[in-house]
């Protein structure tokens, strides 16, 4: 069931790496992007991110809690909180590549970029989930 999660994150690295190639090779006209569209799409991403936060950290705790009485529950709630976690690092990647085919120069989406990668990598699954064992070590 592990792999389940390992193979979805995977498959949101491959996403990653799909929108990089795809506003390379496409590489869209630069025009000019009012100040305020960068601003609007630095907020949504700082949103996104937050939120991932807030909800990874609120499932994986109810994951932890409910390990002893319901294993099955327990690792629903692990999986909710690695897949909103995945989703939501992904939200600044395409923020950027929204910006890029707007006409925006590298700048601001190769930031939005990193930061959506960066998030991916540091919430990439983990196994929070510790079950107990019947002699009584660890």
């Amino acid at each position: 069931m592990q792999s389940k999660v390992c193979v979805t994150y995977g498959g949101y690295i491959g996403a990653w790496y799909s929108f990089l190639f795809m506003i390379h090779f496409m590489n869209p006209a630069r025009r000019h992007v009012s100040p305020l569209v960068f601003a609007g799409f630095a907020v949504a991403a700082v949103y996104a991110i937050a939120v991932g936060l807030l909800m990874r950290k609120k499932l994986f705790a109810k994951s932890a809690e409910a390990l002893c009485s319901d294993p099955r529950k327990a690792f629903n709630q692990w999986e909710a909180a690695n897949l909103i976690g995945f989703s939501c690092a992904m939200n600044p990647t395409i923020f950027g590549v929204a910006l890029k085919f707007i006409g925006a120069s590298w700048l601001v989406p190769g930031i939005l970029l990193a930061v959506g990668l960066g998030f991916l990598v540091l919430w990439r699954p983990r196994s929070n989930l510790a079950f107990p064992t019947t002699d009584g070590t660890v």
